[in-house]
């Protein structure tokens, strides 16, 4: 191999790997490594959160939530926000009030947290519509998706 090319691959992997370095924006999906203080997860009322929510409700047993759907989510608010926790994962806690696919409106729990996604390198989020988790799989009240 000509050291041209190895020149050329060497630099490759270092912009790579320097672009997977970079915190990403508040805002931003791909991949993301958390250094420092700068803001690591997209804000409750993010587009790609509110999808993620709704796809999480969508992703359940057709018969555990009535085969509901949530079309759209309004009111939501900031919880609470565990930056500075003791965990040095952070986790973001909101509430909204879904309008779900059957025309009815429920309040719904989510938590998005940081290094929870595909082995590790994204966020993740777990939502709960707190009347219908009729097996508690979100303990009571959706009490895991809610902050402690």
């Amino acid at each position: 191999m000509s050291i041209a090319r190895s020149v050329c691959l060497t630099l490759s992997a270092l912009a790579f790997c320097a672009s997977l370095a970079a915190p990403a924006a508040a805002n931003d999906d791909r991949v993301y490594f958390s250094f420092g203080s700068d803001k690591r997860l997209p804000d409750c009322t993010a587009a790609s959160v509110q999808s993620a929510v709704a796809g999480t409700v969508a992703r359940a047993r057709k018969d555990y939530y009535g085969g509901r759907t949530i079309l759209s989510i309004d009111g939501i608010s900031e919880v609470n926000n565990s930056g500075n926790d003791v965990s040095p994962i952070e986790r973001r806690y909101c509430k909204g009030t879904a309008s779900l696919s059957d025309g009815t409106i429920q309040s719904v729990h989510y938590m998005v947290e940081e290094h929870a996604g595909f082995v590790g390198l994204s966020w993740n989020v777990e939502a709960c519509l707190a009347p219908l988790d009729k097996w508690r799989v979100y303990g009571d009240h959706c009490s895991t998706a809610r902050p402690h």
